[in-house]
């Protein structure tokens, strides 16, 4: 009797601890380059009349493309500014406080059907520089008269990416999942 009262002791005290164990998604997790899944939902980005438009950005932008900060309301950053740099290329500050906290820059091959973007961004906890190039493929074209970077396009691969965009902590309590990049920006 002795004996299984102490059993039922030790139960009471470890099904409480086995309730509270992690989740499968607790842990930090490293991407395997090469083995990336991309959206099927295209970018879509309109340049004409100096004006420059991205539907599909977060958030959405609808702004001059004279090179000069437009305010906006957006979680990391203010102001935006567009660029046009020649024919096939374009460039995207991203400032917060007058500060650059992003930058983007997109280059169409001369044939229009592929392009190249190179991004940076320090809208993290610890401000560190999150890199990334890569490859994109026409989808659809822009509209006669418009930018080469007009159109729809998908990511085919990318290229280059810092080690600090390819490891992410997760944490599953409850009903909230919580991911943080390793530069310390968390999300809910």
């Amino acid at each position: 009797m002795m004996q299984l009262l102490r059993l039922g002791f030790v139960l009471s005290c470890v099904i409480p601890v086995l309730a509270l164990a992690q989740s499968p998604f607790d842990g930090t997790w490293r991407v395997v380059p090469g083995s990336d899944q991309f959206p099927t939902k295209p970018d879509v980005y309109l340049l004409q009349n100096s004006t420059y438009q991205c539907p599909t950005c977060d958030p959405p932008l609808a702004i001059e493309a004279d090179g000069e900060g437009h305010k906006i309301a957006a979680s990391c950053y203010d102001t935006v500014s567009v660029k046009v740099v020649d024919d096939r290329t374009t460039e995207e500050t991203d400032k917060r406080n007058g500060k650059t906290v992003g930058t983007s820059k997109r280059t169409v091959s001369s044939d229009g059907k592929t392009a190249t973007a190179e991004s940076t961004e320090m809208c993290n906890a610890k401000g560190e520089v999150i890199a990334v190039k890569k490859t994109m493929e026409r989808v659809a074209q822009g509209p006669e008269g418009a930018h080469a970077v007009s159109g729809s396009w998908c990511t085919t691969k990318f290229l280059n990416t810092s080690e600090n965009a390819l490891v992410a902590t997760m944490k599953l309590e409850g009903d909230t999942f919580y991911f943080a990049d390793p530069a310390g920006m968390l999300h809910r």
